[in-house]
């Protein structure tokens, strides 16, 4: 149970790497960190993404399953976007599978 309830909390610390006590702006290296440093648009959407994250837990979609799909979305969906409007695609992708998993 301890193991699930660490594991739960660096979950909901992946869930929202742009959010504004999650990332220090000013140590932002990556495209992707930097784009999110810069939009208030891409703010708002990784809120909602975060917000998603923490209900589907809330819900008991099993830590591990949302660790690894969050990994995987941020390496491959996330980070290879190289605008705005791609990111916002993709957070309003993610945010989705997050409210629709049981």
């Amino acid at each position: 149970m301890i193991r699930e309830a660490a594991l739960a909390a660096v979950l909901v610390s992946l869930s929202c790497p742009a959010g504004v006590a999650a990332i220090d702006c000013s140590r932002a290296k990556t495209n992707a960190e930097k784009m999110l440093c810069s939009s208030s648009r891409l703010a708002a959407a990784d809120e909602r993404l975060a917000r998603a994250y923490r209900e589907a837990l809330n819900r008991g979609v099993r830590p591990e399953v949302l660790l690894e799909g969050q990994r995987a979305w941020v390496r491959d969906a996330r980070d290879a976007c190289n605008d705005v409007e791609c990111m916002l695609r993709a957070y309003e992708e993610r945010t989705s599978e997050l409210e629709n998993l049981r």
